[in-house]
């Protein structure tokens, strides 16, 4: 077997594309959200994602104390949420949901009013691993909108402006 070290690691994954969403919350823990890259469907039925969230900040003990989320999955015109969520945006460090307008659909978490995807979610289970909490949320109330995701990819963002879309009856194997 090969060594791996993380730098190697991190190097590789870099390049894998991953939507960019930003994770809030609100309630008794604080209003809170973070840039993250890491989201998937967790279960269909019921419906549930999880969220991968680095223990160096506030979020992760928001989520906890406020036991729900919402994950806003981002679209083209919001490089500007991402890099305000990740800290890159001097003006908005103080309050960085003041970067676009938020509402809330179901638990009070805070969602983007114009985002791509969102996703409102009560806390299910977490599980903490080495650097990040694993946060499995039950999705009970979502918005969606046509547009082009943003993505992360070799540490700068991308877009699918004009996805190539292929049939599976077209493929040749």
């Amino acid at each position: 077997m090969i060594p791996i070290d993380t730098r190697s690691f991190t190097s590789a994954m870099r390049r894998a594309a991953t939507p960019v969403s930003v994770v809030t919350t609100d309630g008794p823990g604080g209003r809170y959200g973070v840039t993250v890259s890491s989201i998937c469907t967790a279960s269909a039925e019921p419906p549930q994602v999880l969220v991968c969230v680095h223990l160096g900040g506030p979020t992760p003990a928001a989520l906890r104390a406020n036991k729900c989320f919402a994950v806003n999955i981002l679209d083209s015109r919001h490089r500007h949420v991402a890099d305000s969520f990740a800290g890159r945006i001097e003006r908005w460090r103080a309050d960085r949901f003041a970067c676009d307008a938020w509402t809330s659909i179901t638990t009070g978490a805070p969602v983007l009013e114009d985002g791509l995807l969102v996703l409102d979610c009560v806390l299910g289970q977490e599980l903490v691993v080495s650097t990040h909490a694993v946060f499995v949320g039950t999705v009970v109330g979502l918005q969606s909108r046509e547009g082009a995701p943003l993505l992360y990819s070799d540490q700068a963002y991308r877009t699918l402006e004009s996805p190539d879309r292929i049939s599976m009856e077209n493929l040749q194997l």
